[in-house]
């Protein structure tokens, strides 16, 4: 019996009189493996989501076209919160930066932002069943505000049973995917502006002193 036939049994029941089943919540699980290195500091902003997955119900699909969620099975925190920790996580544990702040600082080379566009359980047949997240990323010079770069990024991942917790592990490791695609372009573009910023000063210096 598959979870969404437990979870219409359940509502039924509660229909009839008989207990309110509980909530559970999952969430997203990034490696605590931390490496050292890189010398850029980058804010990450909130992510914004996509208003059909802006809830902390758990969304799946058994068609292109309809999207349903599970009533007691959701996200421990809005989907852009909850991408947002998992990124921040993971870059602070890449390697390649020196630090992931949430607050603007004079020492913040650029500024990661973007939104959640989707973040979903696909079932494709009786058998087969998709983690599927797509997350688009735009990095921004963090005096000048210009855009270094900007990514959408999609991954999917086979769930090993279909049940919501299958699927937050599914889910975390396609983002692992996306963290490790992610981190060398951030962490390189942040060293390079970290470098702009400090020739700056020494540039106005000069022309102000011919």
């Amino acid at each position: 019996m598959t979870v969404r036939a437990l979870v219409l049994g359940a509502a039924i029941a509660c229909g009839c009189g008989g207990k309110l089943p509980e909530t559970h919540y999952y969430q997203l699980a990034a490696a605590d493996v931390r490496l050292r290195g890189g010398d850029g500091i980058v804010v990450l902003d909130t992510l914004a989501t996509d208003a059909a997955y802006d809830d902390e119900r758990i969304v799946y699909r058994t068609t292109p076209f309809r999207l349903d969620y599970y009533q007691y099975h959701r996200w421990s925190s809005a989907p852009g919160v909850m991408v947002g920790n998992y990124l921040e996580q993971a870059l602070e544990n890449s390697g390649k930066l020196r630090a992931v702040i949430r607050e603007m600082s004079p020492d913040a080379a650029v500024v990661l932002a973007g939104r959640v566009v989707a973040i979903e359980e696909v079932d494709r047949s009786r058998t087969e069943w998709l983690g599927r997240i797509v997350v688009e990323l735009v990095l921004s010079d963090a005096r000048s505000a210009e855009i270094l770069w900007t990514e959408r990024l999609e991954e999917t991942e086979p769930l090993h049973q279909q049940s919501p917790e299958g699927l937050a592990a599914a889910l975390s490791a396609a983002m692992a995917r996306i963290a490790a695609r992610t981190a060398p372009v951030v962490g390189e573009l942040a060293e390079r502006a970290a470098r702009a910023h400090a020739e700056q000063p020494a540039a106005t210096a000069a022309r102000s002193h011919p």
